[in-house]
């Protein structure tokens, strides 16, 4: 069985993302994770984008696993609509 199989098993909520790295760092389990959404609504006008706005990262916590702290870093992309200026 695959991390990726695993992974889809342990955290169903987490199936759409991109694993990219799990890694074990002193006493927990690190997964690195981007989202790979092609668009996304706008927060202002709600229309669907697949311009990006900009990126930032989150970090989750979640149960652990055989009694180790998970963490989830979770690479964003924040999506907006295109503007268009009549000039």
């Amino acid at each position: 069985m695959s991390i990726v199989e695993l992974l889809a098993i342990l955290f169903p909520h987490l199936a759409c993302l991109c694993i990219e790295r799990v890694f074990h760092t002193g006493g927990s389990v690190r997964i690195q994770a981007s989202t790979r959404d092609p668009e996304a609504a706008c927060p202002g006008c709600g229309v669907a984008s697949g311009r990006v706005h900009s990126r930032y990262e989150r970090r989750l916590s979640d149960t652990a696993i055989s009694g180790q702290e998970t963490l989830i870093h979770l690479r964003v992309r924040r999506f907006s609509a295109a503007t268009t200026s009549a000039r």
